[in-house]
């Protein structure tokens, strides 16, 4: 089997793994989780989605609320309610504080809106923190998109071998035209739903997240500067600034927190990424629960 054709069954098989076949129908859903058991670097297993293990917060108690795709819903975890990076930030809380995961997997920056996700989560700030007590209020807020935004690309045209590298992708007008109309919708979309959320509370507390690239010093390193060139640009080029640079800019526009991933899981993609070649192992997900604490505490 020819080397390109071999990383195309799998990043495929990857793509099914990452795009929210996991039962995900429905509603957002409340979850709550216990304590997290040491977040070793497991081997990554398909574990049930949060619909399975649904509970209802207190609603006397503060409030944690993650909003995203795949990556708040824990996909490739060991264990997605205790080594997740959700889970884990949720124990670091302590207290009796309460969690609504409001991951979906295959979520993109427009579907995070349409589906009702953010609308959920508004909902709970406004009738929490608008309310008389401060006891019950939504103290925290984690927001993560984008990944799906990209993956489309990928898989529509990476992949099948349209767009195999930087310089195809930047030589050919579909991949330079895919690609600018990706990163042009992604900008309101983030933008609005930060504005909704600021809008039902302003002095709401919310972390942001950027991407990593889940190729970098991973087994499959053909497609890591492309997925370079799409979250953080290249100079003298069409896109001097990528998605990950979008969500920078908007992290400090709206005053939001910013918990930048990417340099954290460069060249890390063999510790870091589970079997997927998409989602974090437990490992990675200790990283990004640690980079989102020492966010907040900064």
């Amino acid at each position: 089997m020819r080397p390109i054709l071999a990383i195309a069954l799998v990043l495929l098989l990857a793509a099914v793994l990452a795009c929210g076949s996991d039962g995900d129908v429905g509603g957002p859903t409340p979850s709550t989780s216990q304590p997290p058991r040491t977040a070793g670097d497991a081997p990554a297993t398909r574990s049930p989605s949060p619909a399975a293990v649904e509970r209802t917060p207190d609603p006397g108690a503060p409030l944690y609320i993650a909003l995203g795709d795949s990556l708040s819903a824990g996909a490739g975890a060991s264990d997605r309610d205790s080594t997740a990076f959700v889970p884990l930030v949720h124990a670091a809380l302590g207290g009796n504080v309460g969690l609504l995961n409001l991951g979906h997997s295959g979520d993109d920056s427009e579907e995070l809106i349409q589906h009702g996700h953010l609308h959920a989560a508004i909902a709970e700030i406004g009738a929490r923190n608008g309310d008389s007590s401060p006891d019950n209020d939504v103290i925290l807020v984690t927001l993560e998109i984008g990944g799906n935004d990209l993956l489309d690309l990928y898989f529509d045209l990476v992949v099948p071998g349209v767009c195999p590298n930087v310089t195809e992708a930047l030589r050919k007008p579909v991949c330079v035209d895919a690609l600018r109309q990706t990163l042009d919708g992604f900008t309101p979309n983030l933008r609005d739903t930060i504005a909704r959320l600021r809008q039902a509370d302003s002095d709401l507390r919310i972390v942001l997240l950027t991407l990593y690239n889940p190729f970098s010093g991973s087994a499959i390193t053909a497609f890591e500067p492309i997925a370079d060139l799409s979250l953080e640009g290249a100079p003298d080029t069409s896109f001097p600034e990528g998605l990950n640079d979008l969500i920078r800019v908007e992290a400090q526009a709206s005053g939001v927190i910013l918990a930048d991933l990417q340099p954290l899981f460069a060249g890390k993609g063999r510790e870091y990424i589970a079997l997927d070649l998409i989602h974090p192992n437990d490992a990675g997900y200790g990283v990004m629960a640690n980079a989102i604490l020492a966010a907040i505490r900064r």
